[in-house]
């Protein structure tokens, strides 16, 4: 379906669930059946908008990545895919399917270099492989060519597929995520079927995660919390029918659902997995991490759920770097995985990514007549601009970071739960990292833990979400897209300023009264 089109049922779908909020809201104890109904029919309405109507399809592009990726992890890592397939190709007779390439990107710094340049190391990459390994390489490599035939079909900008492909960022998962991908991917040959059904995967899980969700936390919230994550743009576009890139929300979203079945430490040795696997997870257990000790600081002890559930996330994490050391062969993996990270974080930026850098960095290096007139509607993303870099207002920007995690704090004083406060996780995420559109599932953890909490200000913070990505698909009809990701990250910073300033003021309220 055309984007446009597309674009505006999903406001429709979000603006019926904004009324359907408000109603809730005010009829509390009345049409608590047609309510449910309600939740429940918008929630699916967005899935089956987000799974684009039901075009299930196989992500060839993602599984040339992440397949190849897995199968050969000792032999290519995070940095040498692109150059084993281009040395594999010329080591065959025959056609040669990479034979157009001319540039690729180094993957240890992202750069686009001549393909001559790129294999100045081809030695060290061929070494990297058994004779046994590199012909199954070389195998799979032209299987996998033989499986899609619009590889060589000429894309919108001219390049052929494989052009196109060897200029993409590579493998982004981590020596956790490995364990699982890596026998799957070995025991499970290249055909379509097999790569159909690694791509069914990730659905599976998901499929998994929601319902363990509506058992747990009941139709009203799990909808809730199933519609945002829906309404993430681009996810279902860049990741369906990919390999395992959802593994680290499943966990994610489980330990949630056994926080509040209080069985703590299986929800720690599920988020345990989900550090391991994206190491962004982490913030979730800072934001609880925080609201722990702001509850029970007095106390000077902390409770044993929370205990258990540290210790088991310690012991999981260690377990799964272990266990990827021993398969792997070294802790080196992790040292790659490490750099891989690192050089994650420099690379320079695309509208689909969201963070509070983005915002800073525009109003910073934007005149104020130009933000009072283009705030929302910029004619160029600083970021983008080659001469703009974040090191230049480092100590700027360290400050705005640790105010705006305070306003964090702020919210999390009142959360009346250990999953409400876990669920803040994404919002210390957009604080001190940059994600790209395709994470923003992660917000459907954020909306059940808001949808969770009685308060005003959090309320609004919810509604906010729908507004938010309301305004999003708004400005898809409006400025051709190319600033989306800096607009939904004003939006969020301005939510999360107003309802903490509210929650403050709340709180000063409270104080006073009593």
């Amino acid at each position: 379906m055309n984007h446009y089109i597309s674009g505006i049922i999903k406001i429709m779908i979000l603006e019926a669930g904004a009324a359907l909020l408000l109603f809730d809201r005010f009829f509390a104890e009345r049409f608590e059946r047609q309510r449910k109904i309600g939740f429940a029919v918008l929630a699916g309405l967005m899935v089956f908008a987000w799974c684009e109507y039901g075009n299930f399809r196989v992500h060839y592009w993602e599984q040339f990545h992440f397949y190849l990726g897995a199968k050969y992890q000792k032999e290519v890592g995070w940095f040498d895919l692109y150059k084993a397939a281009l040395i594999a190709d010329r080591d065959v007779d025959g056609p040669h399917i990479l034979g157009s390439v001319t540039e690729t990107r180094d993957l240890t710094n992202f750069e686009v270099v001549k393909v001559e340049q790129a294999l100045a190391d081809a030695g060290r990459v061929r070494a990297q492989f058994s004779d046994e390994r590199w012909s199954t390489f070389k195998e799979d490599l032209r299987r996998f060519s033989a499986l899609v035939p619009w590889w060589q079909q000429p894309g919108r900008d001219g390049r052929t597929s494989w052009q196109a492909m060897m200029l993409d960022h590579g493998n982004s998962n981590s020596p956790a995520w490995a364990i699982f991908a890596h026998p799957i991917a070995s025991l499970l040959p290249l055909t379509a079927g097999n790569l159909a059904l690694i791509g069914a995967l990730d659905m599976l899980l998901m499929i998994a995660l929601w319902a363990a969700a509506y058992r747990v936390f009941g139709v009203r919230l799990a909808s809730i919390g199933l519609l945002i994550w829906a309404t993430a743009p681009n996810s279902y576009g860049y990741l369906a029918g990919s390999f395992l890139r959802w593994d680290w929300l499943f966990a994610l979203g489980l330990a949630c659902c056994f926080m509040q079945k209080e069985k703590w430490a299986t929800a720690g040795a599920l988020f345990g997995y989900a550090v391991a696997s994206k190491l962004f997870p982490l913030f979730f257990g800072v934001a609880l991490l925080i609201w722990v000790a702001m509850r029970h600081w007095k106390e000077r002890k902390l409770p044993m759920p929370y205990v258990r559930f540290g210790a088991a996330t310690l012991a999981s994490g260690l377990a799964w770097v272990l266990i990827a050391a021993a398969m792997f062969g070294t802790f080196d993996v992790w040292k790659q995985y490490a750099q891989r990270i690192e050089v994650s974080q420099h690379e320079k930026f695309y509208s689909i990514q969201y963070s509070l850098k983005t915002v800073y960095l525009q109003v910073v290096e934007s005149p104020a007549s130009e933000l009072a007139q283009r705030g929302l509607f910029p004619t160029e993303i600083k970021q983008a601009r080659a001469d703009v870099n974040i090191a230049d207002h480092s100590k700027g920007f360290m400050l705005v970071q640790l105010l705006f995690a305070a306003l964090i704090g702020v919210l999390l004083w009142r959360a009346p739960n250990a999953v409400s406060a876990f669920t803040l996780g994404p919002l210390l995420v957009f604080t001190f990292l940059t994600v790209n559109m395709y994470y923003w599932n992660m917000l459907g953890l954020l909306a059940l833990g808001l949808a969770m909490r009685p308060q005003r200000p959090f309320f609004s913070l919810l509604l906010s979400l729908y507004a938010i990505f309301c305004g999003y698909f708004l400005y898809q009809h409006t400025n051709n897209g190319f600033a989306e990701g800096y607009v939904v990250a004003l939006l969020l910073t301005v939510a999360v300023i107003t309802n903490a300033v509210a929650e403050l003021v709340a709180l000063r309220r409270s104080t006073v009264a009593t």
